[in-house]
């Protein structure tokens, strides 16, 4: 008799399924019972590591557990347990999100939502307090230190109808720690893996007696070792912000960030043969890198200054308005590698630099208001943004010597001449109107939206001396409904849109039109009343059209009949399980297909998409009566299926992974009344250092290795 022996992926992949699937068995129990009784203590860690309400998904104030769409959040606490250091890390637990597609690349956050690039130049799909990151030309990418923030919430499907043009995925939406009654005095210090270190500081509070005046100061700074040879990471950040509230209708708050990184490690992928294939010079090292010292600088600058004003002329109507300034600069020295020779261990390099200066203007105001017609209760919004970018670029590219790959020889790249490959200035503008109506009539809630946007794009070759604008003027909608039983079922669909300006010029020299994204999605939520459980599954079919590909009758021009269709299951699970354990859960299954495409894409997936991937958080904190309380322990898996790497004639399997995390954390105000604010936590990222590669652009442009173990020993104090 034979028995098979199950993978560790494999196993992870069934864990997560029981785990998703489990609780919902709660459901038919819950139908048939008429009182609940909810266990838990009250701010217990499970609470901390669930949120019950967000405002990023309708910009009204509004439970999880009755938005008609997909919506996760990562909280503080979850942050502060796995000790997340980039967006990537913070979002690899949640559905629907490829995260870390460059692996162990900590310069940029590149991911997915629902397998469509969600952090694309010239746009970006991350905002920050209800405000557009906006991305610059090239390299020149927003990127907020996670020790600023409070809250990131992850919406998923089209959202034009309230923030404009978007991929669509998604967005992420990043929530700033401001200002707050409460006296906040925190610092931590860290230290790890690759000669990691971090200092941070929080401090908020009132500045007056009165409370009219209140303050927030938050600032850190890390060094540290690259995962490659000669990279490195340093970077400081400062955030301090004041509120005002002269009296009890107004509010006023005005915030700035600075944050420095003037090393920012290398943005590198490695040859396909020696780590997906076999190279019979054996398999590439971790840490084999492409690079030359004396050409590897990444550095960046970015500001902004802000304002959030909030007046309630009384308890029904109220406007919102905010604005922000922002403004980067960022260079790149780098020598990439660009192909490899036929012995399989020589790589051909080219030398590349990056000079970029981009500014941007965002505001947002809003009106609020509520009222009844009948039996049904309105809660309505009106609202007015504008997002401007202005920026400069400069790419210029050489030659470089070839590499031994397994044998470097580092400091002789000898460098040919630059020449300029892309100089460009942009001035693009978007204005958008929008209304949405929110409905309750005994348990349904429906949501409309409308919203219109006018794009201008103005784009600038300094190497051509040629220009062209694209003026685009576009209406997108989104109809949401669902029933909420008493219960905590909660059924329902939601129909949304999206649209995204296309660069460039057809043949007969106009500018494209946008695409489109469309969205249908139908779901099920389960919250047991007053609990800190949320259970979700939801179904999806996204398209989007207007896509380019090449002109069939002239390969040098694009047309836009391209089509790309996502479709899938999502399953999610934050749940309190018993006092002491709480469960966050995720599993993503999607089919990703070009639908249309005249460069042999057609019915094929995109390069970097995984099939199936999620991941498992457990965490059990002590008891209040135990020898040990105090005492906090938490275990993550993760996994991702296989991606494809290629191009549409030659495609090739990158194979999946699945990799462990891990934390442990003491109160030491437990251990004696002397230390009470005091704590100590250690933690494990790839924990047991798995080897793993995280993406693959093709053989020419190569692959990226997963980040390795990382071990982290941190010393926090609340005083």
């Amino acid at each position: 008799m034979k028995v098979k022996r199950f993978s560790s992926t494999e196993l992870m992949r069934t864990g997560l399924l029981i785990s998703a699937l489990c609780p919902l068995s709660a459901l038919k129990a819950a139908t048939t019972e008429d009182t609940m009784v909810v266990t838990g203590q009250e701010n217990s860690h499970a609470d901390e590591l669930f949120a019950h309400q967000t405002d990023s998904a309708t910009k009204t104030s509004k439970s999880l557990a009755e938005l008609s769409q997909s919506v996760s959040v990562i909280t503080r606490s979850q942050m502060d347990d796995q000790n997340i250091r980039s967006l990537n890390e913070a979002i690899r637990y949640t559905p629907g999100v490829g995260a870390e597609q460059w692996g162990g690349v900590t310069a940029y956050d590149q991911y997915t939502i629902r397998g469509f690039s969600a952090t694309e130049n010239g746009t970006g799909d991350v905002f920050l307090d209800g405000l557009r990151n906006t991305n610059g030309l090239m390299f020149g990418v927003q990127q907020v230190d996670p020790f600023l923030l409070e809250q990131i919430d992850v919406l998923r499907g089209p959202v034009s109808v309230l923030y404009g043009l978007s991929n669509p995925g998604g967005i992420v939406s990043l929530t700033s720690k401001l200002p707050t009654a409460e006296t906040i005095r925190h610092v931590e210090v860290e230290g790890g893996t690759y000669n990691y270190g971090r200092a941070s500081l929080d401090l908020g509070g009132r500045l007056t007696d009165s409370g009219n005046v209140l303050y927030r100061m938050v600032a850190t700074g890390h060094l540290a070792d690259g995962m490659w040879k000669y990279s490195k990471n340093k970077g400081y950040a400062i955030a301090p912000s004041v509120t005002f509230i002269p009296s009890s209708n107004d509010s006023l708050t005005l915030y700035s960030r600075f944050q420095y990184d003037p090393y920012l490690g290398a943005i590198t992928s490695i040859p396909v043969a020696g780590t997906v294939f076999h190279n019979p010079n054996g398999k590439l090292p971790l840490s084999a890198w492409p690079g030359e010292p004396d050409s590897n600088t990444f550095s960046r600058k970015q500001s902004a200054v802000g304002y959030n004003y909030q007046h309630m002329f009384n308890d029904d109507w109220s406007v919102v308005l905010k604005g922000k300034y922002f403004g980067e600069t960022s260079s790149i020295k780098a020598v990439q590698m660009v192909g490899v020779l036929d012995d399989m261990r020589t790589i051909v390099r080219q030398n590349q630099n990056s000079d970029e200066h981009f500014n941007t203007l965002n505001f947002d105001n809003q009106l609020h208001g509520s009222f009844g017609t009948g039996k049904i209760n309105h809660n309505i919004l009106l609202g007015f943004n504008v997002d401007n970018l202005r920026g400069n670029s400069e790419y210029l590219g050489g030659s470089a010597s070839n590499l031994d790959i397994y044998n470097p020889d580092y400091g002789h790249g000898n460098y040919g001449p630059l020449y300029p490959w892309v100089i460009n200035r942009v001035n693009s503008t978007q204005n958008g109107i929008y209304f949405q109506d929110e409905l309750e009539w005994n348990q349904w809630r429906t949501t409309l939206g409308i919203r219109h946007d006018w794009s201008r794009i103005v784009n600038e070759n300094k190497i051509s001396n040629k220009s062209y604008t694209q003026n685009d003027s576009v209406t997108t909608g989104r109809v949401g409904l669902n029933y909420i039983f008493d219960n905590g079922l909660s059924p329902y669909f939601t129909w949304s849109q999206s649209f995204q300006p296309v660069n460039g010029l057809s043949k007969n020299q106009k500018p494209f039109k946008p695409s489109y994204g469309q969205l249908y999605e139908a779901g099920l939520k389960y919250q047991p009343a007053g609990s800190s459980t949320l259970l979700s599954a939801a179904i999806f079919n996204l398209t989007q059209t207007n896509s380019l590909t090449t002109d069939p009758l002239n390969p040098n021009f694009k047309v836009q009949n391209g089509k790309i269709r996502s479709r899938g299951l999502e399953l999610e699970s934050h749940a309190a399980l018993t006092d002491q354990f709480s469960l966050i859960g995720s599993y993503t299954l999607q089919d990703v297909k070009y639908i249309k495409d005249n460069d042999g894409w057609k019915g094929k997936t995109p390069i970097m998409i995984p099939r199936s991937y999620g991941g498992l958080w457990l965490d059990w904190e002590a008891p209040d009566n135990s020898v040990v309380n105090g005492l906090g322990i938490a275990l993550g898996g993760r996994f991702s299926g296989g991606t494809k790497g290629g191009t549409a004639k030659e495609e090739f399997d990158t194979g999946g992974y699945g990799v462990m995390d891990a934390s442990v954390r003491y109160d030491l105000g437990k251990l004696t009344p002397s230390l009470k604010g005091g704590k100590v936590q250690l933690t494990a990222q790839n924990l047991l250092d798995r080897r793993y590669v995280a993406g693959c652009y093709s053989e020419e442009y190569g692959c990226f290795w997963g980040a390795g173990q990382q071990i982290i020993g941190k010393v926090m104090w609340d005083f």
